[in-house]
């Protein structure tokens, strides 16, 4: 079987249309019809039906089973020709959520170079819940993956190493800058300053605010936490962050959370189940479970 009439098929399925599917792809619409018919040979079953009448195409029940197994086919190669490009370059990817690499890399970089891995470590940066889809695709061999809840995926190990609390960062002359602790429903009516949609921070956020039955009323949003950081020394708003942050400024006071049971930052290394980690990648896992499991106890 040629994996581009598989190719061809998926993306009719989607188009509904073999010129729409032969303009994607530069080839001629006789070139379409051949792939299906040869699929359609293969499997000993009609997998499209074509309505000149209406110029419409009926998807068989044959052909939506094939469909969903054509998806996971052409995802398994595209994975298989990156995961091979990034072993014939040498090149070892890892994601890196920003609070999560500023916090955590420097206690792993020294280990890295000793071992003659940090020339050939790429890092990738994003949010958790983008990075949890680029390893899923093959962007990246390995992340570091921030979340709320233990993560559990069938397509992904996730191995946990560490969880921190989330705290109020506010103004040194903001009103409850005097305070160590608070409950979250005393910020009802504030306004915060927040992270783009892209990080975990979002999901613990909602838990509160829906938990303390209030809308939040977010002037502003970044992906640059120095950005954030700044704008709350200024006291333009508030910032609900993990503990894990770098050290706030002067003018800046972290409020601990009185709430009972509040979400927590759990830290862990994700990878594809399906993955077989090359020498180099299971020297990285392994590196970066001792350095991270054991800085753990000096938080």
């Amino acid at each position: 079987m040629n994996t581009k009439d598989l190719a061809y098929f998926n993306d009719l399925i989607s188009q509904k249309s073999f010129s729409k599917v032969a303009q994607n792809f530069g080839v001629s619409q006789p070139t379409i019809t051949m792939a299906i018919k040869r699929l359609e040979a293969d499997f000993g079953a009609p997998l499209v039906i074509r309505d000149r009448v209406h110029n419409a195409i009926h998807v068989t029940p044959s052909g939506e089973q094939l469909a969903v197994h054509a998806k996971v086919i052409l995802r398994e190669l595209d994975l298989a020709h990156q995961e091979i490009i990034n072993l014939t370059q040498n090149r070892l990817v890892l994601g890196l959520p920003p609070i999560i690499e500023n916090y955590y890399f420097p206690k792993v970089s020294a280990r890295l170079a000793a071992a003659g891995l940090l020339d050939s470590l790429e890092t990738v940066e994003g949010g958790s819940i983008w990075l949890r889809q680029a390893v899923r695709n093959g962007q990246v061999d390995m992340t570091l993956l921030g979340s709320v809840e233990p993560l559990a995926y069938q397509d992904l190990v996730a191995e946990e190493f560490d969880r921190q609390p989330f705290c109020i960062y506010v103004s040194a002359e903001h009103r409850l800058a005097q305070r160590k602790r608070i409950y979250f429903n005393e910020l009802r009516g504030e306004d915060f300053v927040f992270f783009n949609s892209n990080f975990i921070h979002n999901t613990a956020f909602t838990q509160l605010t829906r938990r303390n039955h209030f809308q939040p009323k977010i002037v502003f949003r970044s992906n640059d936490m120095h950005v954030l950081m700044k704008l709350v020394a200024e006291n333009i708003g508030v910032a609900f962050l993990t503990k894990i942050i770098d050290q706030p400024a002067e003018n800046v006071v972290r409020l601990d959370l009185l709430d009972p049971e509040p979400p927590e930052f759990i830290t862990s290394i994700v990878y594809r189940t399906n993955h077989l980690l090359t020498p180099q990648q299971a020297q990285l896992r392994q590196i970066l479970h001792e350095a991270l499991d054991q800085s753990k106890t000096n938080f």
